[in-house]
């Protein structure tokens, strides 16, 4: 671990409350720097404050409900599910509020914390997860967005690791915040500017999900409001359907799998396949060490590694949710920018790859797919890719796929996906809302200004190019932090 040890010496008096136990494990905890410039220590228990209000449902009303599955561990974003009263988990789960941090009980090891940042009078959690709400006046200018910056770090994991006996099950209770440590810089401005960085680096997360259901609420719209005169009937199979699909399973002939497939095979302006519309799709290789004989795995790039595009490294936002590389003297099939990768077994998530900040080779393993367009049209590709997403939101994908685990989609199974043959204005507004370049705000962000400067430029940036702007900020941060944490002096860059 980097930032906790096992102590040098140990009073008496320690060992003794241990159960007399000389296992190093049960001595494991942060030691800080002797020498601190710029930085002090605190417990956590005296710079927060804990939300313990419950609320009794009604099973008629709308609730916005968020369990600890719910929070991205790789973001900390919080996507809350609309729930009747009546099929809520619980009838007196936890409140929440705009601006609270969620604390995973059970995932705190994985990173399962969150901030929420939807405005609503109706959230509500599990009770499965700690709500912190505020701060307490124990450090000037200390705000519960700098707080929340440290639980996100691996600084404030490892504290956790620290006090578990070895082999139990990790959790994170109340009764232990007196026990992790949180740094705090004696220049306060220094805590607004971790403030302002991770309170850009939330507005960023959440526009990238407010883009992605603009994506599918455009798709959706756009199809609903321009179907053939046509209604939809469902019915059972015939023999020559049967025959002609030369699938038995069920799923693809249920009602479900066709009414939402039907959007699309009703659209007034028609439709087309993959292949016509001027896709190939192709398998990933296989990564297997007895095929590449070397192989050399990486979370930090090196000079002639590959950059790995998996399935698990995709988020549902078509981003990349995880840097992953792979060092092998075997040659790899490369991807190039406008290729899209979709996963072929278990989560069915898609990404367009459009660029990487590293100069390395791009590929994916063997259980992604990737489709390919001879004339590089790009915005042709993203198009394609947010129908997919749009069908596999519907669970069009799902269905169609066979196999347990969620399911294989083989590439034969590609030309069952239908493109909609939407107007050019209209691939292009959603294409928009995935990829646009756009220039920074003219003016430079001061202190002061940081979190706006990047509001003003998420309206005009893609979600792509928000994911890569919101990584720059959270390695601007984790080096702050680091310094932080070593008590060293930061410059800021104003």
């Amino acid at each position: 671990m980097k930032y906790v040890s096992v102590p040098k010496e140990l009073p008496i008096s320690e060992i003794q409350s241990n159960e007399s136990c000389f296992a190093p494990g049960r001595y494991v905890h942060f030691i800080p720097p002797k020498i601190l410039s710029g930085s002090h220590f605190a417990p956590l228990d005296k710079l927060i404050l804990l939300r313990d209000s419950r609320v009794v449902t009604r099973k008629d009303k709308l609730y916005r409900y968020a369990e600890i599955g719910d929070i991205e561990v790789n973001t900390g974003g919080i996507v809350f599910r609309e729930m009747l009263g009546y099929r809520l988990p619980t009838n007196r789960p936890s409140v929440a509020k705009y601006g609270d941090v969620l604390l995973s009980t059970v995932r705190t090891y994985r990173k399962g914390i969150g901030y929420v940042s939807e405005v609503a009078d109706n959230l509500v959690t599990s009770n499965a997860v700690m709500n912190i709400c505020g701060v307490t006046d124990f450090a000037p200018e200390l705000s519960l967005l700098y707080v929340y910056s440290f639980l996100r770090t691996d600084f404030f994991v490892e504290q956790v690791w620290s006090m578990l006996n070895r082999g139990l099950y990790p959790r994170m209770d109340k009764g232990a915040l007196d026990k992790i440590f949180i740094p705090i810089p004696s220049d306060r401005r220094v805590i607004r500017y971790v403030s302002a960085l991770i309170e850009a680096i939330v507005e960023k997360e959440k526009t990238i999900r407010d883009k992605s259901s603009s994506v599918n609420s455009l798709i959706d719209s756009e199809l609903r409001s321009h179907q053939k005169s046509i209604q939809f009937q469902f019915r059972l199979p015939l023999i020559s359907e049967v025959s002609s699909v030369g699938r038995l399973d069920s799923a693809i002939y249920a009602e479900r799998y066709k009414s939402n497939i039907w959007l699309i095979h009703n659209y007034a302006n028609g439709f087309e396949t993959p292949r016509t519309a001027g896709f190939s799709i192709t398998p990933g290789p296989s990564l297997e060490i007895k095929i590449l004989h070397t192989r050399i795995d990486s979370d930090t790039w090196r000079k002639g590694y590959y950059l790995l595009i998996t399935p698990t490294n995709i988020s549902e936002y078509g981003t990349i949710s995880r840097e992953q590389f792979l060092g092998t003297a075997k040659p790899l099939p490369e991807l190039r920018k406008g290729d899209i990768i979709f996963g072929e077994s278990g989560s069915h998530r898609s990404i367009v790859f459009l660029g990487s900040p590293y100069n390395s080779p791009i590929t994916t393993n063997a259980h992604g797919l990737y489709a390919r367009r001879f004339d590089n049209n790009v915005p042709k590709s993203i198009f394609f890719r947010c129908i997919y997403d749009w069908l596999y939101k519907n669970q069009v994908i799902d269905l169609l796929a066979v196999g347990g685990s969620g399911g294989h989609f083989s590439p034969a199974y590609f030309e069952a996906l239908p493109i909609p043959k939407f107007p050019s204005d209209k691939q292009s507004e959603i294409v928009r809302l995935y990829h646009n370049p756009a220039p920074p705000p003219p003016d430079k962000p001061t202190l002061e200004t940081f979190f706006n400067w990047h509001r003003r430029w998420n309206t005009d940036l893609g979600i792509w190019e928000l994911d890569r702007e919101m990584k720059v900020l959270q390695k601007v941060l984790l080096k702050v932090q680091d310094q932080i944490i070593e008590g060293k002096t930061i410059n800021l860059p104003f």
